[in-house]
């Protein structure tokens, strides 16, 4: 009766590791580049608005700069749902490669350039804004940024998940 125990609460334990690890990550990168390109657009004399609208532009186009809170509030949740999902993304591609770094460091570092590269090349120009928004001359900035930002953070979480589901 023990083993029958152990055994059904051993897959409930380690979906709740992910289930944690990947909203605790996801989350976390989410408000810390909620933080990074709100203060940077009010240091620079911008409406902290302003990349919320952007983030919207990408799903109602131009329209979107010209909405109001509503528009800034859909953006701010597409934001925190793009890092979500891509957390569990991570997961998945994490647990399935074997061969992928489960050093947090090494991990952050790979996912956050390829976070950069997926959105600025792919997901950005099959959007509403229909571009890439980051100048090739200038990636290796935004680079560095998103492994800080976005990368490290989902990482730290994501492997510690992974950890606990093999246990």
């Amino acid at each position: 009766m023990n083993t029958t125990a152990e055994t059904t609460a051993l897959p409930a334990r380690s979906n709740n590791a992910a289930l944690r690890g990947i909203l605790l990550g996801g989350f976390l990168a989410g408000l810390v580049d909620f933080i990074y390109p709100t203060v940077k657009t009010v240091m620079a004399g911008g409406s902290w608005m302003r990349p919320w609208k952007g983030v919207a532009s990408g799903l109602f186009g131009k329209v979107a700069h010209e909405g109001g809170i509503g528009m800034v509030v859909m953006g701010i949740a597409l934001h925190f749902f793009i890092c979500i999902v891509a957390a569990a993304l991570l997961y998945v591609i994490a647990s399935r490669l074997k061969w992928l770094p489960r050093q947090w460091i090494v991990l952050g570092i790979l996912y956050g350039i390829a976070f950069l590269a997926v959105m600025n090349y792919v997901i950005l120009p099959l959007s509403a804004i229909g571009r890439g928004i980051y100048p090739l001359e200038s990636i290796h900035v935004t680079a560095f940024v998103h492994i800080l930002v976005v990368g490290w953070p989902t990482a730290f979480f994501v492997s510690r998940a992974l950890k606990e589901a093999r246990r």
